[in-house]
This record gives C-alpha cells, sequence and structure tokens, in this order.
C-alpha cells in the first residue's frame, strides 16, 4: 500500500506522519524500533516510552498515488504534528525540531574540526586545489547570471543590470519618491560634499601651503582623487614635500 500512514498518542492526540511506497512494512519497522528503544525519533521514542506501546494507533490516513506521495505527506505536516522532527516531506531532517539540536551540531563541528585538524599539510593542499566538478565550491563553471528584463550578464546572484536597477528608483519606483529631506539633513549632507568629516577625516591639509580642511575638500578643488592626496602626505618622495597635514 502507498500512502500516508500516522501513529497517534492514544492519551493527548499528539501524533507523527510519515509515506512510503509500503506502509505495512514500515509501520512493522517503526514498532520494533520503538519496542528496542533504537527508533531514531527521540521525541517519538520519549513519547512511547512515557505511555506505553498499548496507548499508541498505527493508521493509514491516505493512499496517494507514488508520483504524489511526498507533496500529499507535506500537506500533513504542514499540521505541525508534535512528533515530527523533520519538517519537509524530502525526508533526511532529524535536527530541525529536534530537542538534542545544539548539541548534535556542536558535536558536528568539532568532529568535522578534529578531522580537518589531523590533516596533513598535502591532503589540506589537494582538499582545497580539486578542480572544476571535484571541486564542492565550483558551481559547473557558472560564474555570472543575465539581466532578466535585457539579458544582459550581469554577476551571478543578481536580477538585474545597473542601467534597469537605476531606471527603477526612478520616478515612483524610487522608495523616495515625493519625499523630501529636512533642513538639518540637508545640512548634514553640505558639509559632507563640502569635506567636514569628523574623526581622523577632519584633519586639515596644506598643499602648496594653501590650507584644506580636508583631504575630501582639497580632492574637491584640485580634482585629484582622495586617497591619492593621503598617499601624498606620507610619502617620502621629496617631490611630495608640498603636501602635509597642518601641525
Amino acid at each position: 500500500m502507498i500512502g500516508i500512514y500516522r501513529i497517534k498518542n492514544l492519551i493527548n492526540g499528539k501524533c507523527y506522519y510519515g509515506s512510503s511506497k509500503h506502509i505495512e512494512k514500515r509501520l512493522t519497522r517503526h514498532k520494533r524500533e520503538l519496542k528496542n528503544n533504537t527508533h531514531i525519533n527521540c521525541i517519538l521514542q520519549r513519547a512511547w516510552d512515557k505511555y506505553g506501546e498499548n496507548n499508541f494507533s498505527f493508521e493509514v490516513v491516505e493512499e496517494c498515488d507514488i508520483s504524489v506521495i511526498l507533496e500529499t505527506e507535506q500537506k500533513y505536516l504542514n499540521l505541525q504534528p508534535d512528533y515530527n522532527i523533520g519538517i519537509k516531506s524530502s525526508g533526511g531532517d532529524n535536527l530541525t525540531k529536534n530537542p538534542n539540536k545544539n548539541n548534535i551540531v556542536k558535536k558536528i563541528t568539532e568532529s568535522v574540526k578534529k578531522r580537518y585538524d589531523l590533516m596533513t599539510d598535502e591532503e589540506k593542499k589537494e582538499k582545497h586545489s580539486k578542480p572544476m566538478e571535484t571541486n564542492p565550491n565550483w558551481k559547473d563553471g557558472i560564474s555570472f547570471s543575465y539581466c532578466e528584463i535585457c539579458n544582459k550578464k550581469i554577476s551571478q546572484g543578481a536580477k538585474r543590470c545597473i542601467e534597469h536597477i537605476k531606471y527603477e528608483r526612478n520616478g515612483i519606483n524610487n522608495p523616495f519618491f515625493g519625499k523630501q529631506h529636512s533642513e538639518e539633513t540637508k545640512n548634514k549632507l553640505s558639509e559632507i560634499r563640502l569635506g567636514k568629516y569628523s574623526g581622523e577625516q577632519n584633519i586639515p591639509i596644506l598643499i602648496d601651503n594653501i590650507e584644506y580642511r580636508s583631504a575630501g575638500e582639497a580632492s574637491k578643488k584640485l580634482n585629484i582623487p582622495m586617497v591619492t592626496i593621503r598617499w601624498r602626505v606620507i610619502s617620502k618622495n621629496k617631490k611630495f614635500d608640498n603636501y602635509k597635514y597642518k601641525n
């Protein structure tokens, strides 16, 4: 029989849902593991140990075609049954709702770190230099995407190119559309544009004996990149002795 089954606690109504291509065999396995105290689901096992075998029912709740079995199971998992640890019908999730989740994650992390620490330098080098598809970080050789509007090549993970992002931010698509800065904000922005910075950026600079309030102000007035000005200030090249911070 193919479909969805349920293990239900007759005392409190809590239950566990599962799916199988052979429900009868699967339920028999559940019973055997619960009786032997070897069931992988610790929540269900604890309930079984507390309430006893006679207070649980094993039943088929819905038969379905194998092609829709996971979709059908997900419908029941969405009810958030108390005894299910995994919340996805794809299976393999014994961690999401596990009461020992933190300890399990800690043990896995420590185990991985221990194995890595025991590796020789050559093994580490080989692991991190695997070519192409043998490297777990390799993304099929694709490092770019395409704009969903104009199909232009863009960085991987992006959805639209810069031109269309800018276009969307114009007019009503701009979250600031129809709004204005306060006078206080306008003054702050004006000061920033004039080179009034705080901290290390607010250090006066002398260039050709002309004082500028900061490298930013000098950059704007002389049309020289700010990073270039700072480099010249600290340079030991005699050519730039006319660039210096004001004492």
